[in-house]
This record gives C-alpha cells, structure tokens and sequence, in this order.
C-alpha cells in the first residue's frame, strides 16, 4: 500500500533492486539492514506517527540486469512500492523508474547524470588509494585495465594515474639530481583495437587478449584492475603465460570478492569500498523523501575503506638493496615501537645515505616509512571496538596523546572522528544538509 497521510500506519514498502551476487551490493544491503533497525528503534515510540514513520518492509529484486526492464516495470505495478533504493545502468531501466512515480535513491554510475538522487563510492579516491598501495611498494611501471565506456571506470584510472603523476612528482623535487626515475603508465582501455578481444566473445578469446596485453607490459609492473572480476580474469592469464604474480604484475582489484580473491592462485589482493555506509545513508535520504523533505543538492561520495592485501601484491619492487631490507625491517617492526636507530643497527648503511635512497626509491625518509606504517596500522584498528590507548599500543606509540597529534597531523582529523567516520554508529538520520 502507497504511504498517504490519513491511512493507519503499518509498513512503509521499500524495493531493493540490487545485483546482490556483486560484494558492493551485498555491503549496501549490510547498511540498509543496520540503519533501519537503528530507524525502526528511533521511531518506534513516537506518538500519532504519520504512515512515513511506520516500519519498512523489504522486497528485493535481483535481476537488473539483461532484459529484465518488462518485468522489473510488472514488478513495480504489481508491488506498488513507496520507495526505491536501486542500481540503474541504462536510460532503459530509468524510464522504468521514473513512470513508477516514486522517491528513488539510485547507488551506481554508469551514466553521466542523473535524475535521482545519488549516493555513489568515490571513485577517483578509489584509484588514489591504488596509487598510493603501489607507489610505497617501489614500483616505477603502472598499468590499469578497466572499460573505458564506464564512468565510474574512467574516474578510478583518472585516479590512479593522478596520483602516480603526483608522487613522482614530489619525489623528483625531493631527491637529488640524478637520483629521480620517471615512471610508465598503460592503460588497456587506451588501445581501441584490442578493447572488443577483452571484454566480450568467448573466454578463449578474452584469456588470449588479456595475456597479450599482459606480455607487453615491462617488468616488474604494478597493475590495477577497475574490478575483481577482472583481476581475477587478469591473474589467470598472467599465470597461463608463465608471468609470475606479484615478482613480474602484482595485480589489485576492487569491492573485496573475498571468495573469488580467495580462490586466485595467489590470492587477489583488493580495496574494500564503503558498500555499508553507503547503504546507511540510503536509507536516511530515501527517508527524507518519504517525509516530502529535498534531497540535499550535493551529497558527498564515500571514501573507500582500505587495500585488502593478499599475496598477489604482498611484494617489494626496489632494485637497491639496502633500501629493501631496511623496508622488509619497517614492515615487521615499526609497530614494536621501532627507532630509525634502531634501523640502522640492521642496515648496514649511514643515516644520511639511506635516507638518499629512501627519497630517491620511495620520495620520503625511513622515518616518515615507519610513520607511515603505524598510521596503516591505526587506519584498521580504528575500525574495531579496540579502545583508543590499546591502538596505540599496538602500533608502536608511546601514548595515546602522541598518537592523537600524529593522526590529527597526517589525516586532519582526530582518531574518534575517523573511527565514527569508517564504523558509524547510531543516528542513522545525519546527512548533509539540505
């Protein structure tokens, strides 16, 4: 029954249309699951509630794609439905959504605009965080591989390749003359006559397209694939034609698949985007236009979680030596509280020579390494229920004060302010405002 303001409240019916076989939409679905308990909680006690007020009762339709827009329009008429929180990947199925005459949260971006209001991961950060995973690994060659015919795909290599510019940049301001090396950059969806042999015909023909890619990239090359479908795919090819991973590609996906990443041989590393927190902000805005309220105009995008690193890219790509096992020494120890002193009781080398190579391999000192280490490590712990001074503990602060002025000073914001951002708790309401 259609919400309308002078019927008795029972149920506000809300349609998921969502590919919930995809991890992203199953962590939208985690979120909406989450915030309208926390919704159904806060509004249960409310005297002379209006209808918009009543529970949620879900429906979720799962066919969104192929020709499913007849019967997903059957659906909606046979349903009638209040509210819609939905992914869209054509004009096709817009229409449908838009002869419904219904409040719709749309949660993809295939197109350029939209009607609706939108609520979409942000993408360019996505490939930003790539970037940045290959970069502090000491890789000079980048490739990425992703349809150029998407928007979301354009915008996480845009991303990607940005933020590889930006870091040699900076590290060639920083080393000295001689010491900067520049960087390549490959991306698939460039080369217009093989794009057709990736992405569609037969798998034979796919595997034998990707691997001729592949074969054409330097070495060692670090390789961002826009999904894990396609890392997957990618790693499988690498591997038939005899290119190792992570020595010769190390290779990164997206959405954290854990089971297919699990399943790779190795196992496929990935960055797990914020499907849960997207979902808990559809829910309050797909809220607010139940309650005839606006949408906000501009609604920000939601910054993906963290690198799931597995071993199709747990390698180190630098040629120099001591600058690799001062890094293998980093990575084991920085959280034990570990001393730039300390360090060099382990590498051979003077201070000053090594931070040369540091800046010159990596565009920063050993110590701005294991700071950096230790504030990974908080990113992740922040997103438990650890109390502050044990995270502290366990990345190798002195205090929790200390670590509070570290974090301030390379995230600009306070570590309870980054835990509330990444684990959200109760009010499910906030949004921007309108």
């Amino acid at each position: 029954m259609a919400v309308g303001e002078n019927e008795s409240p029972k149920f506000v019916h809300i349609a998921l249309v969502l590919p919930t076989e995809f991890a992203y939409a199953r962590g939208v679905l985690r979120g909406i699951i989450a915030a309208t308990r926390e919704r159904n909680l806060f509004t249960a006690g409310m005297p002379q509630r209006k209808v918009s007020d009543a529970p949620w009762l879900f429906r979720v339709y799962r066919g969104i794609y192929g020709h499913s827009s007849k019967y997903l329009a059957r659906w909606f008429k046979d349903w009638n439905p209040d509210g819609i929180i939905c992914q869209i990947y054509d004009d096709r199925l817009a229409k449908v959504y838009r002869e419904t005459g219904k409040p719709v949260v749309e949660l993809f971006e295939s197109r350029s605009k939209s009607e609706f209001p939108r609520i979409l991961p942000d993408d360019v950060a996505t490939g930003e965080l790539a970037a940045r995973h290959f970069v502090e690994r000491g890789f000079r060659h980048f490739a990425y591989f992703g349809a150029p015919w998407m928007l979301w795909s354009r915008e996480r290599e845009a991303g990607f390749h940005g933020e590889i510019e930006k870091a040699f940049l900076n590290r060639a301001e920083s080393a000295h003359p001689g010491d900067s090396r520049p960087f390549t950059f490959t991306s698939y969806g460039s080369v217009a006559s093989s794009v057709p042999a990736a992405f569609d015909g037969p798998n034979e023909r796919r595997s034998a397209a990707m691997s001729d890619w592949l074969r054409s990239l330097p070495r060692p090359v670090a390789l961002f694939a826009a999904n894990d479908s396609w890392g997957f795919e990618l790693l499988q090819a690498a591997r038939e034609v005899g290119l190792h991973v992570p020595e010769d590609i190390a290779i990164l996906g997206v959405d954290d698949e854990a089971l297919l990443c699990e399943i790779a041989h190795p196992p496929l590393s990935s960055i797990r985007i914020g499907g849960e927190q997207i979902g808990r902000v559809a829910v309050a805005l797909l809220d607010q236009l139940l309650h005839r309220k606006r949408a906000p105009v501009n609604i920000p995008r939601v910054a993906p979680i963290e690198v799931v690193t597995r071993q199709s890219t747990d390698v180190l790509a630098v040629d120099d030596p001591e600058v690799a096992a001062a890094l293998r020494h980093i990575r084991q120890h920085a959280v034990k509280g570990l001393s730039v002193k300390q360090l060099l009781e382990e590498v051979p080398v003077n201070r000053r020579t090594l931070e040369r190579r540091f800046i010159s391999v990596l565009g920063h000192t050993p110590l701005e390494e294991i700071r950096r280490i230790r504030m990974e490590r908080a990113k992740v712990l922040l997103q438990t229920d650890l109390p502050i001074y044990e995270v502290a503990n366990q990345c190798g602060f002195a205090t929790p004060e200390y670590m509070a002025t570290s974090f301030l000073q390379a995230m600009q914001m306070t570590p309870t302010a980054y835990r509330r951002q990444f684990t959200p708790r109760p009010r499910w309401q906030q949004l921007p405002p309108s």
